[in-house]
């Protein structure tokens, strides 16, 4: 019996559905905010990734139905390289919360992708530790922020 691939689409819906659960009010905008940004970013940046057959499957998805197209069809494999790009400055926010917000989106989802073994540890090393490297840059520069704002007597 041979098992289908956990794709990109399965493991966000089963991580958002827990992830979202009780958060409300501005926090609840905030990670839907991030949650958005994410899925922008899985959908742009996906060609940077992607290699020549993975691509020729994605421009036959996309033929069918372009919207979250690269969800579909790729996995978790592939989000561990998209979260390493996610954690580039490009894709953080400016507003302080929600990078702050985003950050932690990206650190609670690769948690969840490496807690439930959906990929290999050994042969993603160099991706998780970027991703990892990531978020803690995202987060020094956060303290770095409000250090200079509160220096500035600024919230």
């Amino acid at each position: 019996m041979t098992t289908q691939p956990i794709t990109i689409a399965h493991i966000l819906t089963h991580f958002f559905a827990a992830y979202l659960d009780g958060k409300t009010g501005v926090t609840r905008r905030r990670t839907d905010e991030a949650i958005h940004q994410l899925r922008a970013c899985i959908d742009a940046e996906a060609e940077r990734i992607l290699e020549e057959d993975d691509l020729r499957l994605l421009a036959a998805e996309r033929q069918f139905d372009e919207y979250e197209a690269v969800a579909r069809v790729m996995q978790a494999d592939d989000l561990v390289f998209l979260l390493s790009i996610f954690v580039e400055p490009q894709w953080q926010p400016n507003d302080r919360l929600q990078r702050a917000a985003q950050l932690q989106l990206t650190e609670k989802l690769l948690a969840f992708i490496l807690t439930r073994r959906l990929v290999d540890r050994r042969e993603l090393a160099c991706p998780i530790l970027d991703v990892q490297a990531g978020i803690s840059r995202g987060r020094a520069e956060l303290r770095s922020q409000r250090a200079s704002a509160q220096g500035r007597g600024v919230g």
